[in-house]
């Protein structure tokens, strides 16, 4: 064999490796990140704490409970504040198990301050929004 070849080989192997080693040990665990999500005005922002308890499960309950306390709400969606970085490829263990997490469309911070100035939010305190 060539030595370029030698040398793919060993990088691609190390490569595996190390995405193996971060997505199936404790490792990546403490890697990832926390998601975060919010509904188009953020009067509702959930975040996943992994450390403090706050998972992907309990998303989708506090949302219910929040829809079911605020039914004249007008965009009842949920949007994922977090950006999509397939770089990351210590998280791609969670795009294969919580793939839903990342098939929620993007709402910006930015896009959330301005719906909020739209109905007039900006002085209000931000319901069930506890981090």
């Amino acid at each position: 064999m060539k030595k370029k070849h030698v040398r793919l080989i060993i990088w691609s192997s190390l490569f595996i490796a190390l995405v193996l080693g971060t997505n199936l040990t404790i490792v990546g665990y403490f890697l990832k990140r926390n998601y975060t999500y919010s509904n188009y005005n953020g009067s509702f922002r959930h975040y996943e704490d992994r450390l403090k308890g706050k998972s992907y499960e309990g998303r989708d309950n506090r949302y219910g409970t929040f829809l079911e306390r605020n039914p004249n709400i007008k965009d009842k969606q949920l949007y994922r504040t977090f950006t999509l970085d397939p770089w990351r490829f210590w998280e791609w263990r969670e795009w294969y198990y919580h793939f839903d997490r990342f098939t929620l469309p993007y709402i910006s911070e930015k896009e959330i301050q301005r719906n909020r100035a739209l109905e007039g939010l900006d002085n209000e305190q931000r319901k069930d929004s506890l981090p």
